[in-house]
């Protein structure tokens, strides 16, 4: 199994902490795991995008050329990795800040995490909701994984905190599912 992952968006979206999430879940279900991240000086609003590849083989590059799956935050992000995409692309877009796309992809998930995270009154889970579709639907990894990694990911910022993550990963799972 191997995996190609790019994950973009916008700095303060969650992009970077959402591949190392996969990439820990990975590495808890015992598989090789890759991240190189890549962001822009600005600190809130500048370019950031990351690539992961996963594989139960040694890994000699965290570059992604083609992606096996793609992950769009916002509709920069969308139009910059087009390209990198190609018609077996998962290409899971956040339908909340994406208005029009022009990618041919044989599997497309439109969700509106953005929204979603604003009705569980945290926006700034918007990228756990992409997790879960993105696990929901690939299948390579359980949920039981996934929620350890986010509670040991939280640690010490236990409570409400914790349970937002869960239900937040919890809805995205569901909506990749329908």
């Amino acid at each position: 199994m191997k995996e190609q992952i790019i994950i973009a968006g916008s700095g303060g979206q969650g992009v970077l902490t959402l591949g190392i999430f996969i990439a820990r879940v990975a590495v808890y279900e015992n598989k090789n795991a890759a991240w190189l991240p890549s962001y822009g000086a600005e600190k809130r609003g500048g370019f950031s995008f990351c690539s992961l590849v996963i594989s139960d083989e040694e890994i000699f590059s965290p570059v992604v050329e083609t992606a096996d799956t793609l992950i769009a935050f916002d509709q920069r992000a969308l139009d910059s990795y087009v390209q990198r995409t190609s018609k077996k692309t998962l290409v899971i877009e956040n339908s909340s800040l994406i208005l029009h796309d022009n990618i041919n992809a044989d599997k497309k998930i439109l969700i509106p995490a953005s929204d979603m995270a604003k009705n569980l009154d945290a926006s700034k889970v918007a990228n756990i909701i992409m997790a879960g579709a993105y696990i929901g639907i690939r299948k390579l990894f359980s949920q039981e994984s996934a929620r350890v990694v986010i509670q040991d990911m939280l640690g010490s910022k236990a409570g409400k905190l914790i349970e937002k993550n869960l239900s937040a990963f919890e809805q995205g799972f569901d909506f990749a599912g329908k």
